[in-house]
């Protein structure tokens, strides 16, 4: 992810993906029952681009060893964002079926959505701080580390 697909075409499908995104909460924002939301998935969207520059940095400056050492870490951040980003356009959807009187018989589904979608914001995307922490840290631990430091 890191290493081709948010640099490649000079970040075009990355910034694509910003924008989908964007849309998803500007919709988010006209509910009231998202708009908390909304502003949490923001917050952490702009994370993600200011990590991101962070290490597009690091690779143009240091190489590639560099730049790479925590993609792990990146790629479960994206995912963090991406999955909040699905929950929030479920959301959407949600709101507009309940505020246009969805049927009582559908109204627990609805609900059951609803919970989910405040659980993934309360329980993981909390996760992407550490993570952020993380990549913007300039500490090379996992590159300077040596092998012989463990053998006895």
């Amino acid at each position: 992810m890191l290493g081709r697909k948010v640099v490649m075409n000079n970040g075009q499908a990355f910034l694509h993906y910003i924008n989908e995104i964007e849309v998803t909460i500007a919709a988010a924002q006209q509910f009231n029952e998202l708009r908390g939301f909304a502003n949490d998935l923001n917050t952490t969207l702009t994370d993600l681009q200011n990590v991101t520059q962070h290490l597009i940095t690091i690779a143009q400056q240091q190489g590639p060893e560099i730049f790479l050492a925590d993609a792990t870490l990146y790629l479960e951040f994206f995912g963090i964002v991406t999955i909040a980003w699905q929950w929030l356009l479920q959301g959407v959807a949600v709101q507009r079926m309940l505020n246009n009187g969805a049927k009582k018989a559908v109204q627990n589904f609805y609900n059951g959505k609803m919970y989910t979608l405040r659980y993934f914001f309360g329980y993981e995307l909390p996760k992407t701080l550490g993570l952020a922490k993380r990549l913007l840290d300039d500490d090379r631990l996992t590159v300077e580390m040596q092998t012989d430091f463990f053998n006895d």
